[in-house]
């Protein structure tokens, strides 16, 4: 899981935009509370991709 936060507010997981509304500290609180919804999101984009 790689979580980018650039200076200009942006904020990338795995490669992916979330989008403006989503800010770091967001994705950051959401990432260290409720990680397996994270997980099951990434395990859901690699069966698509199969």
């Amino acid at each position: 899981m790689l979580i980018e936060v650039f200076t200009n507010g942006k904020v990338m997981i795995d490669g992916n935009d979330t989008g403006k509304q989503y800010h770091a500290q967001d994705a950051l609180y959401d990432y260290l509370t409720k990680s397996e919804g994270f997980l099951q999101v990434k395990a859901a984009k690699v069966k698509k991709a199969v």
